[in-house]
């Protein structure tokens, strides 16, 4: 397996055809890449209807959501023909963001060691506000 190389999509949509993300959750959460490096990534997504609990701001299990894909997929670029996998989410959920707003996830790497990777993210609001961080940890795995 080839690391992934998202550079090229930078102000395209992940779930864009010819990218390299298959994955049917970022496909629905459609996040606009806005910008990555090697420990670094920046998506936009858009707070829909589905996104929201009943007062139309955005559901907590929708941050986990927003933060564990971005961050797994941050974990799985520049690797060497690996594949992570999930094995711990934690989620704090802050502040507010409502339908029709466009939030940020932040991704970034702690550290990645030999099986382990470390990741920790955060969403931001149109305003800046902090809507949630999060954490995460993944197992990698040879493909």
């Amino acid at each position: 397996m080839k690391p992934l190389n998202l550079k090229p999509f930078e102000g395209m949509p992940l779930a864009h055809p010819e990218s390299p993300i298959k994955n049917p959750v970022t496909t629905w959460l459609n996040p606009l890449l806005i910008s990555i490096d090697e420990t670094r990534m920046e998506c936009e997504i858009e707070v829909r209807p589905e996104m929201a609990d009943p007062i139309k701001i955005l559901h907590g299990g929708m941050r986990a959501t927003m933060l564990c894909d971005i961050l797994g997929i941050l974990a799985n670029t520049g690797g060497q023909g690996v594949s992570s996998l999930t094995t711990s989410v934690s989620v704090e959920c802050i502040g507010k963001a409502f339908v029709g707003e466009k939030v940020r996830v932040i991704a970034n790497t702690v550290h990645k060691g030999g099986t382990l990777i470390y990741m920790s993210g955060e969403i931001r609001n149109e305003k800046g506000g902090l809507v949630a961080t999060g954490k995460t940890t993944l197992f990698s795995i040879a493909k």
